[in-house]
């Protein structure tokens, strides 16, 4: 969950501030506050870092140490007025709130709650939560409520609520009202069970950098490994999985076909850290299509995927075979040996996992798709315009920007065939 936030950047709740000298709340000179403005400038190419650079971030860009004037807003109370023992002096009311206080500005890259659900970046966006859709096919009502568009993150500031429907996550215990951001990732970083021999964090896991000597790197997307047990607002279960392994670009978030996360290992094995129950027994036979690392594709899976371009035609290569709506672990723990924007198709090595399917924040669709399940063409996937609920793109933003009767026709079926070929 990096930012492009950096040392000079004030640490405050993430709300942009007006620029008028009666809000200036700093006592200082206004002489002062350019001399430190070009000092920042100036020391900005040895300052500048990612807001977490590999693990936690400046302390008071999420939590208010003292009520001073231009601190973030102060933590919240119970009924006697004490702060909350279950969000610590958090610039947020709780710690959805306050991870989105930064990972919902508009136009940034690490923009997970999108209001426009346009920030198409690989996790999904959270705006889908609240977007609940409505339409009627022969005669038919149907309805996709938002809440089953992924994980029902809490952030009371941003009107995100716990699942009506789920008291906990499916075949698992995790509280659904306990869910937010912190469920999954570790906003301090620590890399608990995944250090060999208490090594410091040298840098990201995210993108495949090198860390220095005696260092070793954080882990990809700050997410929790071994031990963490999420947030301490959870089931209070630690993870037994470590964090997976994958690469993504640094620069842009934005998931297209030759900008994507490249994914390696352990993805399923971590996601059943909370959901235990569901994960396969790689035989086909466990609760959940089979995933993880010992579910290789398989010759004949790996031949689909990569000579599959659409619905009727079989005529593609490896060498440009990744489709980011149809993802796979390459099958590795090397970050040396995956690429972000490879377009090569799977070889013997891969494996199917979770996030093949389904998003792992939240989609437009139900379970958090890739794609819409129930449709039998993915033309007639809903939202669609005219749905009571949908604003006028939701059908194309729900595709991450693709139009896809352009791209695969208008009778193109479940993209379940780009490694089953049933269609």
């Amino acid at each position: 969950m990096a930012t492009d936030r950096t040392d000079c950047d004030p640490p405050g709740d993430g709300r942009r501030r007006s620029n008028s000298p009666k809000d200036r709340s700093t006592g200082f000179p206004d002489a002062l506050l350019v001399a430190g403005a070009v000092a920042c400038i100036i020391l900005l190419p040895v300052l500048a870092h990612p807001f977490h650079s590999g693990g936690v971030g400046n302390c008071e860009g999420c939590h208010s140490l003292h009520s001073s004037p231009g601190a973030p807003a102060p933590a919240p109370e119970d009924d006697s007025g004490a702060a909350s023992a279950t969000s610590p002096l958090l610039a947020g009311k709780d710690p959805g709130s306050t991870c989105l206080r930064c990972h919902s500005e508009p136009g940034t890259a690490h923009n997970v709650f999108d209001e426009t659900a346009s920030a198409y970046t690989p996790g999904g966006d959270f705006a889908w939560l609240k977007k609940t859709f409505r339409w009627t096919d022969d005669g038919q009502s149907h309805l996709s409520p938002g809440e089953s568009h992924g994980h029902s993150v809490v952030a009371v500031e941003f009107g995100l609520v716990p699942d009506g429907r789920l008291s906990a996550a499916p075949w698992g215990t995790y509280p659904a009202s306990a869910m937010s951001c912190i469920s999954c990732h570790d906003p301090h970083g620590r890399i608990s069970g995944n250090a060999a021999g208490g090594a410091p964090i040298g840098g990201s896991g995210s993108y495949g950098d090198t860390p220095p000597n005696g260092t070793i790197a954080g882990n990809y997307r700050l997410l929790g490994g071994v031990g963490y047990a999420g947030g301490g607002s959870g089931s209070g279960t630690p993870f037994v999985q470590p964090a997976p392994v994958a690469v993504a670009n640094r620069a842009d978030w934005r998931e297209t076909d030759t900008n994507h996360p490249a994914y390696g290992s352990g993805m399923s094995e971590w996601c059943a850290n909370c959901h235990p129950n569901m994960e396969s027994d790689g035989t086909g036979k466990g609760k959940s299509h089979p995933a993880g690392n010992n579910v290789k594709l398989g010759s004949s899976i790996v031949s689909a995927y990569n000579a599959y371009v659409k619905t009727g035609d079989l005529s593609g290569s490896r060498a440009t075979a990744y489709l980011a709506l149809v993802p796979f672990e390459r099958g590795t723990d090397d970050r040396s040996l995956l690429d972000p924007s490879s377009t090569e198709g799977p070889d013997s090595s891969a494996n199917v996992m979770c996030l093949t399917c389904h998003r792992a924040h939240a989609s437009a669709f139900p379970n958090a798709g890739r794609w819409d399940f129930r449709a039998t063409f993915l033309a007639k996937s809903h939202p669609q315009a005219g749905d009571a609920g949908a604003a006028g793109n939701d059908h194309r933003k729900s595709y991450y920007g693709r139009d896809v009767v352009a791209q695969f026709g208008p009778y193109q079926r479940s993209l379940c065939n780009k490694c089953h070929l049933k269609d």
